[in-house]
């Protein structure tokens, strides 16, 4: 909103001064994130007492949990202060026309609804064990993931012509592969389900979804300045996406948010962001991999994502074949507070993980 009436300004030849400020990417994702926290942190305890007063109430019975009877309670659903927050802020900083904030913001919002009925249905059978159904939940994202998919692999994407479909891989500046129209819809579909899962099951404990994603997000940010500048995208060789700046702003959003989230998520928790606040995140992310045309750096900026996922797959999939579990509990992230380690030393033992990814993530911006 802010940046379009800047544009305004300049069109009628008025004089900006300091006001060029408002125009400048870096200015307006700082400001987003700080708005979207100062939202989050101003509204927090009165959403709290919000949900707490409409018995939006956590239903933990988690088989095999070493204490979930001090969680039960908890006000739960808190992802929809998240996803209003950072709303609000992307309304405010960015630029609404833009594509790829119509999209993130649709994804934010539809996902964010799965999320909420999913949560709903628990409060209201009083068990985590009956919220949608699996089929049920992958039938609604679908909905959305499959018209994503063909949007972005078809000539309608906002993606240049010749790198549409190609695959990127971290540490090489080239493209590896033409997936095509049909081979790269059939990639975003998997990918994109995959990390919307991977990111929903990791949280489970008091700010660790929060911590990870923020940095996860961090590194897609800075991604998606340089490819959307036409300077650093050519200086540091990678293929300049026009607009997609803008993604950077709503990135900030969202961290703003989770940081001003963590104030009443960390442990212990005042609040869960529940399945709203952890699939609407996962949507952002998820559609910020395509859009930057670096899906494969998720592997190391989310790889503490990629190991709960894979952690859950092969306690379901293999230990139940072989008739033995392969970790304690699953996701891994259970596994350390089963063996006896305190919740918070592990959420931030996961976070300094989580931060070293980040790290090593960045550096493949220059070792290319």
């Amino acid at each position: 909103m802010i940046a379009i009436f800047i544009d305004l300004l300049k069109e009628w030849g008025i004089n900006l001064g300091f006001l060029r400020l408002f125009s400048y990417i870096t200015f307006r994702t700082i400001m987003a994130m700080a708005t979207s926290l100062l939202i989050t942190l101003l509204l927090g305890f009165r959403f709290i007492v919000f949900l707490y007063r409409y018995r939006f109430r956590d239903t933990s019975n988690i088989r095999g949990s070493i204490d979930t009877s001090s969680k039960a309670g908890t006000p739960t659903s808190g992802g929809i202060l998240i996803v209003l927050s950072t709303f609000l802020s992307i309304l405010l900083w960015s630029h609404l026309s833009n594509i790829f904030v119509i999209i993130s913001i649709i994804a934010l919002f539809y996902f964010a609804f799965i999320g909420l009925v999913d949560d709903w249905q628990k409060i209201k059978y009083k068990t985590s064990l009956l919220g949608l159904s699996q089929k049920m939940k992958t039938f609604l994202m679908l909905i959305f993931i499959i018209p994503f998919a063909i949007f972005m692999a078809s000539p309608l994407s906002p993606l240049p012509y010749n790198i549409r479909t190609d695959i990127f891989v971290p540490f090489y500046k080239y493209s590896v592969l033409d997936m095509g129209f049909w081979g790269y819809l059939i990639f975003i579909i998997f990918v994109f389900f995959s990390v919307v899962n991977s990111i929903n099951i990791t949280d489970g404990m008091d700010g660790l979804l929060s911590g990870t994603a923020g940095m996860t997000i961090g590194v897609y940010g800075v991604f998606s300045y340089i490819i959307g500048n036409r300077i650093l995208a050519s200086h540091y060789l990678f293929y300049y996406i026009p607009g997609l700046g803008e993604q950077t702003i709503v990135l900030g959003a969202v961290i703003g948010s989770l940081l001003g989230f963590l104030w009443y998520n960390s442990y212990p928790a005042e609040i869960f962001m529940g399945d709203t606040g952890s699939l609407s995140i996962g949507a952002v992310i998820s559609v910020t991999l395509f859009f930057t045309k670096q899906e494969f750096l998720f592997l190391i900026a989310g790889a503490i994502f990629v190991f709960e996922i894979l952690s859950s797959f092969l306690q379901e999939k293999v230990g139940n074949n072989i008739g033995r579990r392969i970790f304690y509990r699953a996701p891994i992230h259970h596994s350390f507070t089963h063996r006896g380690i305190a919740e918070p030393k592990t959420v931030i033992r996961f976070w300094i993980l989580a931060l070293l990814c980040a790290f090593i993530a960045l550096i493949t911006i220059k070792i290319r």
